[in-house]
């Protein structure tokens, strides 16, 4: 761990729930959608037979048993690895913070589109290293300015190796990178020596089955793919994987290996069994109505309460789990949360998702995990804290 008089990250609090409150904080799965049953039965025959191997210590490789379940997501957009290019992690925070304590070293910078996912904003301040914000346009991550600024560091002196990007249905925005502008930024990469850091937990979650093909299929000696099966299976396992160039893949395992010891044998196992049994399709697909019904629930509830032409605007969103909601006027959304919380609901204030307090004004809400009977009344509960004049007022200041 690397340690400075600096203040720490701040993380938001993301999975409190009880009582009467409707959270629109933490980026929870809708996980009515798993066939418990069934895993039920496939987790009792794997300790039954299988469980004096799936419980003990394993070597820091993703198991011979899951590389196809792996391989058949990562080809639903474009992409596959071998399994020398694979390192199995507890979800992708435990890659985020592998790689950026395996590839880079203390004072370095990370470019970062923002806003920027605050699990990866932290970790990288738990590297040592400083995160940079990337101008954006309206298509997202400008490639002109990465260059820009990636050599306005450089002459200053500071080490830049390294572009942190959410490119699909990204956390907090919702937003998608198209093709061509992957192509760019990807090219940019290559001109500057740039290494792409893809941090991808939604990319299957298209509400309409469509997918973007990976930055790693455009380039895969460029890109250092993250996976979880957090966001398309279930979170509770910790089970994620880096796809990363062969040449790097060495580093990060051995960084996994002193951060962890040991992955999961038996979530590794578990998953390979699940996909052996009954594959990724109907789950997804489960996954993929409930959210695209979420989304719809949410921004209709939205459109409602805050017309289309009041203080606050928002995206809507194509796949993922979130919506993102700005203060047209550039209000600090933290001045907001008192007063939703007051009144049962909770969100994230957009300073979480910033570098340096230029989203302080977005705030994001999930729409992944409330019932859809809750989502209606919980933008009205959002929508009264928000539109209290003398709070706007105060907070505007």
């Amino acid at each position: 761990m690397w340690t400075t008089n600096a203040p720490a990250v701040e993380m938001p609090q993301l999975f409190e729930r009880g009582g009467d409150l409707i959270s629109f904080a933490g980026g929870l799965p809708d996980l009515s959608r798993l066939p418990l049953g069934d895993l039920a039965g496939q987790l009792s025959r794997l300790t039954r037979l299988g469980g004096r191997t799936a419980l003990q210590y394993s070597t820091p490789h993703v198991a011979r048993s899951l590389l196809p379940a792996i391989n058949d997501l990562m080809a639903r957009e474009g992409t596959t690895a071998e399994a020398d290019e694979l390192v199995p992690t507890g979800g992708s925070q435990l890659g985020l913070t592998a790689v950026a304590l395996g590839l880079a070293r203390p004072g370095e910078a990370v470019l970062c589109q923002t806003p920027a996912y605050p699990g990866a904003l932290a970790a990288f301040r738990l590297a040592g290293l400083t995160a940079v914000g990337v101008p954006a346009d309206a298509e997202g991550l400008d490639p002109q300015a990465l260059r820009d600024t990636v050599l306005g560091l450089r002459a200053g002196g500071t080490t830049a190796r390294l572009l942190y990007v959410n490119p699909t249905f990204s956390n907090p925005t919702g937003a998608t990178l198209g093709l061509d502008r992957r192509a760019g930024i990807l090219r940019v990469c290559r001109d500057l020596d740039l290494l792409m850091i893809e941090d991808n937990p939604y990319g299957l979650l298209s509400f309409t089955g469509e997918h973007v093909t990976a930055c790693r299929a455009l380039d895969p000696d460029r890109v250092v793919y993250l996976g979880t099966f957090s966001k398309i299976f279930a979170p509770g396992l910790r089970c994620g994987w880096i796809a990363a160039p062969r040449h790097l893949a060495g580093a990060l395992r051995a960084t996994t290996e002193v951060m962890s010891l040991s992955p999961s044998a038996f979530a590794q196992a578990a998953l390979a069994a699940f996909y052996t049994g009954q594959g990724w399709d109907d789950l997804l697909a489960g996954y993929r109505e409930s959210y695209r019904e979420r989304a719809a629930l949410m921004t209709s509830a939205l459109e409602h309460e805050f017309g289309l032409d009041g203080d606050w605007s928002w995206g809507t969103p194509s796949g993922g789990f979130y919506v993102w909601l700005r203060h047209r006027a550039g209000a600090d959304t933290s001045g907001f949360a008192a007063a939703a919380a007051q009144r049962g609901v909770s969100y994230v204030p957009g300073r979480h998702f910033s570098i340096d307090g230029e989203h302080a004004d977005g705030l994001r809400l999930c729409f992944s995990y409330p019932a859809p009977a809750k989502i209606t009344e919980g933008v009205a509960r959002l929508a009264q804290a928000l539109s209290g004049r003398r709070d706007l007022a105060q907070v505007a200041r």
